[in-house]
């Protein structure tokens, strides 16, 4: 079975499990998206990467919590370079999912504080393959506590994480001695409406410590205004276009690699 196919299997298994009579699905969100840039960066290259991603995305919530999951589909331009400098295409795969059992709902009483209005334990999984000669491969495990804020429309939350790398690089047949770091991850998702056009504003920002091995302190954050582009056509809450602006400082955790750039986006829930 491939990597893709099974983090599919993943991100399915997590909606199956809950979808039973006792645990029946409450909601179910599915996306296409995608995404497309040529401000890229990567580590030891001195210019900027042309990327297509497809990204693919479930999110749903059951009685004792929620899952979310997707997995993207990249392909590289010939910018890329290898071990020797010379030029490569490659494609990548890589997913993260993650299951949040809400503390409130399993215990029946309030966890709200403030402006907090549940709190879960939140446990994850980030996987990966590319098929450069370099051969990454990242696998990491995290697990913490996320706090859900009371929003009017919408959500927010805060994901504090602990952070475990186990990645490796295949073509070199390496596997860096990372420590265990944190991650801390405000996501939120808020619809807007301008007079008849309706979009949403929705985003996270990745704050990552440093994993030692050669490794810096890295903060990733793709906000993305989206409108809904089926309303007029009778279609509203399918078909969305807008712009996704990304800023990755310390990519990977190379100090001083840094890339921002906005990318066209495209969207089709279902």
């Amino acid at each position: 079975m491939s990597l893709l196919h099974r983090l599919l299997f993943l991100a399915t298994l997590a909606a199956l499990t809950t979808a039973t009579p006792a645990l029946a699905l409450d909601w179910v969100s599915n996306e296409i998206q995608y995404l497309q840039s040529d401000h890229y960066r990567e580590p030891f290259n001195g210019q900027d990467v042309s990327k297509q991603i497809i990204t693919l995305q479930h999110a749903s919530g059951y009685s004792l919590g929620r899952n979310f999951a997707f997995v993207d589909i990249l392909k590289s331009g010939n910018q890329e370079r290898n071990l020797s400098g010379q030029s490569e295409s490659p494609s990548e795969t890589y997913g993260e999912a993650y299951t949040t059992l809400s503390l409130g709902k399993v215990s029946g009483q309030s966890w709200a504080f403030g402006p907090v209005k549940d709190v879960g334990l939140t446990a994850g999984i980030n996987a990966g393959s590319k098929s450069s000669q370099l051969h990454s491969q990242p696998r990491v495990y995290l697990a913490g506590v996320t706090f859900d804020f009371a929003v009017s429309k919408g959500f927010f939350n805060v994901d504090v994480l602990s952070y475990w790398d186990h990645g490796c690089f295949k073509g070199t047949n390496s596997c860096p001695d990372y420590n265990s770091t944190y991650q801390v991850t405000p996501a939120w998702s808020l619809p807007f409406s301008i007079g008849s056009v309706d979009g949403e504003f929705t985003g996270f920002i990745d704050f990552i410590g440093s994993r030692g091995a050669g490794t810096v302190a890295q903060v990733l954050t793709q906000p993305q205004i989206r409108f809904d582009l089926g309303k007029p056509f009778g279609e509203p809450g399918r078909i969305y276009g807008g712009i996704e602006y990304q800023y990755w400082k310390n990519k990977f955790g190379n100090d001083g690699v840094t890339e921002h750039h906005p990318q066209l986006l495209l969207l089709l829930k279902f």
